[in-house]
């Protein structure tokens, strides 16, 4: 046998050696742990850095260089109106800083609401079986001519879980009215598009 078969035969057997070795050794869990340990510290650093991003919403107090309270004059607290419009499956009832408009009451022109002593009933019912969307848009533009009104925006929409999307838009459309075109105040001379009712239309919880 030449030396160059030799080497080569030696070496077939020492590769097939390492390589049943390697089969039934252990396994190097040194690249995973280095893994492991490389993972943690991205975690750590986010966690850090998220922190630092953390938030707090506080009002801090006046300081000495400030105008003193008793010089600056105090603004008289706004009045709200408070709307809200519920729609269930009677119809709609009408609701102002939290008293409740039931059918025949109506408002001051102060905002208050005026009892008419008739059964409690809600301030719109069906017609039918179909939501009176004419009549609630007809009552929103006589609570929107008060002076308690005349420059509140915005009502809230409430519903029952059961009633449909397609009653909670019309009842939207009902409250904003026609899109028409107003002066604006804070450019004399030109026109911004509004509505005629309410147009800052709020979503809320449903009622029970």
């Amino acid at each position: 046998m030449k030396a160059q078969r030799l080497r080569a035969k030696l070496r077939k057997i020492r590769e097939h050696g390492e390589e049943m070795q390697e089969e039934g050794g252990e396994l190097n869990l040194v690249p995973y742990l280095d893994i492991v340990t490389n993972v943690i510290m991205f975690m750590l650093a986010t966690a850090t850095f998220a922190a630092a991003l953390g938030d707090i919403n506080v009002s801090s107090p006046t300081t000495s260089n400030t105008v003193s309270a008793s010089t600056t004059p105090q603004e008289e607290p706004k009045n709200e109106l408070n709307l809200t419009v519920s729609i269930s499956e009677k119809g709609f009832t009408i609701a102002a800083s939290g008293a409740v408009l039931y059918q025949g009451d109506s408002f001051a022109p102060d905002g208050n609401i005026v009892r008419s002593g008739q059964q409690v009933l809600p301030t719109i019912p069906k017609k039918g079986n179909d939501y009176d969307y004419e009549l609630l848009n007809k009552r929103m533009l006589e609570i929107k001519k008060l002076p308690v009104a005349a420059t509140e925006t915005k009502v809230i929409v409430n519903a029952n879980a059961t009633i449909i999307y397609e009653h909670v838009v019309q009842t939207l459309d009902a409250c904003r009215g026609k899109a028409v075109e107003k002066p604006d105040p804070a450019n004399p001379g030109k026109m911004i598009e509004s509505f005629e009712g309410f147009g800052d239309v709020l979503l809320s919880a449903g009622v029970n």
